[in-house]
């Protein structure tokens, strides 16, 4: 895809007198590198299903056929579906990056637009840009990460750094996200 059908995608998420300074896709490899440790943690998730619903299925074949014990082994169908998808969260991360995710930084905001499964624009406005952290790698290319999103689980609450991964050109686009930020300061120091 384009510049110029980026920017298609990009335009008609812009408000009046905003422009893009900077549209781009991650790049797909980088994104599903990003899943390696998910992958991993898959690998024996799924390994584990498989034997405890084959041994589940073993077991209940052995048991009486009117016992009701043939429906046990259905209960580690969800863990092998669960097991599935964390193996294949790399490739589902590849194709997003490749087909259906958008980075933009225009001089109002932030968006990072995603085409699928359904429609969804995120943006960071200038005072949301609290956390900026770049890594680099020998390309160029890297991970230029801007804001930190608090999140609840079980747990209690953790954080989730936002931001774009595996872009091609991380300090320039570091350069866009600090410009943006400076305007946003200068922008509230008019109104206080």
């Amino acid at each position: 895809m384009s510049q110029g059908d980026l920017f298609g995608i990009v335009s008609p998420q812009l408000r009046r007198g905003e422009k893009a300074v900077w549209t781009d896709r991650p790049q797909p490899m980088a994104r599903a590198l990003s899943r390696l440790k998910i992958f991993l943690f898959g690998i024996p998730f799924f390994a584990f299903s498989i034997f405890w619903t084959s041994m589940a299925y073993e077991g209940a074949h052995e048991a009486a056929a009117g016992s009701g014990m043939m429906f046990f082994p259905l209960f580690g169908v969800p863990f092998m579906l669960v097991g599935a998808g964390l193996l294949l969260s790399p490739v589902w991360s590849y194709m997003e990056a490749k087909h259906w995710l958008i980075y933009a930084i225009t001089n109002q905001r932030i968006l990072i637009i995603r085409t699928f499964p359904r429609h969804k624009v995120e943006s960071f406005e200038p005072a949301a840009l609290t956390k900026l952290t770049r890594t680099t790698r020998a390309d160029g290319s890297g991970n230029v990460l801007f804001a930190e999103e608090t999140r609840r689980g079980k747990n209690g609450t953790y954080t989730v750094p936002r931001g774009f991964y595996g872009v091609p050109d991380a300090i320039r686009v570091e350069e866009a996200v600090v410009k943006l930020r400076n305007s946003g300061d200068a922008a509230q120091d008019n109104y206080t």
